[in-house]
């Protein structure tokens, strides 16, 4: 991604060199076979290098940075594969909770995610699998001074082995008010299942019964669910990022194999047809990147709706174009190619398909012709 100030420039260049160093297939395979894909020293690695309190606000303990450099990033991070939660963690739930924290929550937490010592999740998705906002079926009743929910959550990336939980849901008595909560994961009553996807990284899902909870924010659904869709599009953003860099990394492996390989005693990339469909992978890539560099300058609605439109197309094309253009080679496992494209096949899915960003879109543009 194109960058305006020599500071992003540096960023970039550290966490590529990180990359290149520290995110080896062999070292991808031992991070991934970690129970929950995040072994703890490599998280204090991340926050030694300041990457994972890089928005958060400077009284806070973090660099005060912002959306653009989360993106650079994860871009980098996208490119080299990393298996560790990157932006569920810290684009996500980390954001979410210095939007809402206050007082002493504050001064406990936000420190502590930016040195690293602890780990937060957002437990965003619904048991049934859509990877959008909507009303929560938990439950949450009141209990002295504090909260009791129950329900479940469905699998969100980067959940198992953090510290604590971020979950929406219903006040118990009043049907149209939403909470937000903080949930202790080793609290009695909270259940997280934990599974590795198939792109290497890990997620979880999320049982609650009658655990103990602390109230964040609540308000009337609809106000409630705005809020929480603002932290959601910048993630969007973020993970677009990290998307688009792992569709780079591909395209290079693809480049160099086309550079290389002979047949019929011709180099195959010297067939014009294929170097068009490289110049068309190429540009569409450009095309994303300057869409998600608007999007993290501006999160609107808007922009972060066309920009996951985008990028599930890019990383959809990205992967079928990389094993077509290696024939048989492309299909299996043991060829770097491989990994890229069962990364970018789940990110096509992850934070909202095609249509579900196309939905968003439409209905935004009715509202605005309303």
């Amino acid at each position: 991604m194109t960058t305006d100030t020599e500071e992003q420039q540096m960023l970039i260049d550290s966490a590529r060199r990180w990359g290149e160093r520290a995110c080896t297939p062999a070292e991808r395979a031992r991070v991934s076979a970690h129970p929950v894909g995040c072994p703890p020293e490599r998280w204090t690695k991340l926050a030694e290098l300041g990457w994972l309190g890089v928005a958060l606000p400077e009284a806070d303990g973090g660099l005060g940075a912002g959306l653009p450099e989360i993106s650079l990033l994860a871009e980098q991070l996208g490119r080299a594969l990393a298996v560790e939660p990157y932006v569920p963690s810290v684009a996500l739930a980390s954001e979410l909770l210095a939007e809402v924290a206050t007082g002493a929550l504050r001064g406990d937490w936000l420190p502590a995610l930016a040195s690293g010592e602890r780990r937060l999740a957002w437990m965003a998705w619904e048991p049934d699998g859509a990877a959008t906002l909507g009303v929560p079926a938990a439950s949450a009743q009141a209990d002295g001074d504090g909260w009791r929910l129950n329900g479940d959550k469905g699998l969100m990336p980067g959940a198992g082995g953090a510290d604590a939980l971020l979950v929406t849901a219903r006040l118990a008595g009043d049907g149209d008010r939403l909470g937000l909560f903080l949930v202790q994961a080793d609290a009695a009553g909270v259940e997280l299942q934990s599974t590795p996807l198939y792109d290497g990284r890990h997620a979880a899902r999320l049982r609650l019964t009658d655990a103990p909870a602390r109230l964040l924010r609540d308000g009337a659904a609809a106000d409630l669910l705005a809020l929480l869709q603002r932290a959601l599009d910048r993630a969007v953003v973020a993970h677009g990022a990290e998307t688009l860099g792992t569709a780079q990394g591909a395209l290079d492996i693809t480049l160099d194999y086309l550079r290389t390989r002979k047949q019929f005693g011709r180099v195959l990339g010297q067939n014009q047809v294929l170097q068009h469909r490289l110049v068309d992978l190429y540009v569409e890539q450009q095309e994303a990147r300057a869409l998600c560099l608007a999007a993290a300058a501006d999160p609107s609605p808007r922009l972060v709706a066309a920009l996951g439109v985008r990028v599930a197309e890019v990383a959809r094309h990205a992967w079928e174009e990389g094993i077509q253009l290696h024939g048989a080679i492309g299909m299996t496992e043991e060829y770097a190619l491989g990994e890229y494209v069962r990364r970018l096949a789940l990110a096509a899915d992850l934070y909202g398909n095609a249509a579900d960003h196309q939905e968003r879109l439409a209905q935004l543009a009715l509202e605005t012709h309303a």
